[in-house]
């Protein structure tokens, strides 16, 4: 306890001796203004991070810690902040964490806003050093918290097309993501989706066009940096023509270094010349690069070590993939893993299935002379500069009384409105009957077709689209339009004037489907036979008309937020403009850049 009190006086000495001498430096480091010149300046401040040499402050704290501390810093553990009970096993073995292993951080998952700053000043209070919290907040804090904004998917984002836009949901993003105690957000998706079939990547992505990511992502990394939270390129070196789930097995990239380059690493380089302070590895295999079967990219030392660091010049945190999806776990041990994530490079072991084998394992190894104390070194000493740029030694706790009412702000929503507002794509219509007249003796039918049970949002949908038509009929085809009763229904179809069937297809984490049954697609197929005013709209994956290209019309939408259904209601009844333009290739005859502006 004394060594403790000790420490954490000598740190905050350590600061006061920095502060005094070097003010304007932190005052430039710590402020969050976000006009062009300061923006700037924070750029060459993090660059400056990795590549100069230590502060005092790091320089000492790497002289005091024991090599086991080291190599804890380097281990990311998981909870899930939800109601958590601090008389629970759960709590314990957090504190056990914190305390016994001292990991370096923790990645956070499902909670409010109130367990998120909770649990994230309890577990930086149990800690000797700062801990680095993670999140994926790819669209927000909303897709894990039960607060916040939701923001359109990325390939929505790449449909609108407009920097300003992805660099402000950026902003807020990092502006939530603090706020709630978090400070690495795992995104963006650097991924370049130029594969339809890929079963985890598709709307998460910008796009197919290499450039296009390019632009995005730059966009989005400088908007959440600005907001003094770590942005990560992910998936290294790409995870867009891939046709696996890596949380199910190993995906194969089976082609050559040149093909490579000239597309999938695009976006890498552009993030890493543009300061992107991290990058996440992908479990996938790439012989080009690793010849020995089933070694990940992420474990590979030729990929991360080889590639990433030598080759592409990056000086920031290196993190891998979670590792506990079977693309790993199927052929390698916890110990294994530990040490070979060493060897090739990583900075961060994210989520390894057993934190204190984790540390264990690299501990023997180092002692047994395989890796070099001077290895975990450079991985310990970028994960403090890290902390130190985010401000942790100074202030690592947070406001938890009514953080809630600082997150849910209405610019946040008008913004994402607005970014769905431009992405909504045409892609065809044939009949020329969009938009929709609105009109008190016009019928609308509404068929809606979900398979996700209840992670598609079907009942906004339904909730919000009185508003949009006077006189509507809603059907669900899965319930109401069982196989009896649907002969019955096909007869008052003919005589609707205007027809909408919503489709939600998404991703689904570990199932490697994004389409729909067959089913479905009869039905649709037979819909758009008897009605010419029917209208496909895709609340999720944008290739779904390859299923069914005869529809007379069809609309993207590339996710089913609140807002990405609203603007395309809005887009339906003529209430804004058809902006978005294709972020991919559907079909031979709608390629990508192509969209019905009207």
């Amino acid at each position: 306890m004394i060594n403790k009190i000790l420490r954490k006086l000598k740190i905050k000495l350590t600061l006061f001796v920095l502060f005094l001498s070097s003010a304007g430096f932190l005052f430039a480091l710590l402020n969050n203004n976000t006009n062009s010149n300061s923006t700037v300046e924070v750029s060459n401040l993090m660059e400056a991070y990795f590549k100069k040499p230590p502060s005092m402050l790091v320089s000492n704290l790497l002289q005091e810690m024991t090599l086991r501390e080291k190599i804890a810093q380097m281990v990311i553990s998981s909870t899930v902040p939800e109601n958590f009970d601090e008389g629970s096993s759960d709590f314990k073995k957090l504190k056990q964490q914190c305390e016994k292993n001292k990991v370096g951080g923790f990645i956070f998952f499902k909670g409010s806003t109130t367990d998120y700053a909770r649990l994230s000043n309890k577990l930086q209070g149990m800690s000797d050093i700062p801990l680095l919290i993670s999140a994926d907040f790819e669209r927000g804090i909303k897709m894990r918290v039960t607060d916040g904004v939701l923001f359109p998917n990325a390939m929505a984002i790449g449909a609108a097309d407009n920097q300003e836009l992805s660099y402000k949901m950026g902003l807020e993003i990092a502006r939530q993501t603090r706020l709630i105690g978090v400070h690495q957000n795992y995104s963006p998706v650097c991924d370049v989706n130029n594969n339809p079939d890929n079963p985890i990547i598709n709307v998460r992505s910008f796009g197919e066009d290499p450039n296009l990511v390019s632009r995005m992502s730059q966009s989005m990394i400088k908007g959440l940096q600005d907001g003094k939270v770590i942005a990560t390129a992910k998936h290294f070196p790409g995870h867009g023509d891939t046709e696996i789930d890596s949380h199910n097995d190993l995906p194969l990239l089976n082609f050559s270094m040149d093909r490579l380059n000239s597309l999938e690493l695009v976006p890498f380089k552009n993030a890493i010349e543009h300061n992107v302070m991290s990058v996440m590895i992908a479990h996938l295999s790439f012989p080009e690069l690793e010849s020995q079967a089933n070694i990940p990219a992420s474990l590979s030392p030729n990929i991360v070590q080889g590639l990433l660091i030598e080759k592409m010049s990056f000086h920031g945190l290196v993190v891998t993939d979670a590792l506990n999806m079977k693309g790993i776990t199927k052929y390698f041990s916890t110990a294994e893993v530990a040490v070979m994530c060493v060897n090739a490079g990583i900075d961060l072991i994210l989520m390894p299935l057993n934190e204190e084998t984790t540390i264990d394992a690299i501990e023997a190894a180092v002692l047994n002379g395989s890796v070099t104390v001077e290895r975990i070194n450079r991985s310990t000493e970028k994960i403090l500069k890290a902390k130190e740029w985010l401000g942790l030694f100074e202030n690592r706790m947070i406001q938890e009384a009514d953080v809630y009412k600082s997150i849910n702000i209405s610019e946040a929503v008008q913004l994402s409105q607005q970014i769905a507002d431009e992405s909504i794509t045409l892609v065809k219509d044939d009949n020329g009957t969009l938009p929709f007249k609105i009109a008190a003796d016009k019928s609308t039918v509404i068929i809606e077709i979900s398979e996700g049970g209840q992670q598609d949002n079907t009942a906004y949908l339904s909730s919000v689209v009185t508003g949009f038509f006077e006189n509507t009929l809603y059907y669900t085809a899965n319930t109401d339009l069982t196989d009896a009763m649907l002969e019955g229904k096909m007869g008052s179809l003919t005589d609707t004037e205007q027809l909408i069937i919503a489709v939600y297809a998404k991703v689904k984490y570990g199932t490697g489907k994004i389409s729909i049954s067959q089913k479905s697609i009869d039905l649709i197929n037979r819909v758009k036979e008897i009605n010419k005013n029917t209208v496909v709209v895709s609340f999720g994956n944008p290739y779904l008309l390859k299923e069914f290209p005869d529809v007379p019309a069809y609309i993207c939408a590339y996710g089913d937020s609140d807002v990405s259904i609203n603007a395309a209601l809005k887009t339906i009844t003529g209430q804004i403009k058809f902006k978005g333009k294709l972020p991919v290739t559907l079909t031979k005859q709608y390629k990508c850049g192509s969209g019905i502006q009207k």
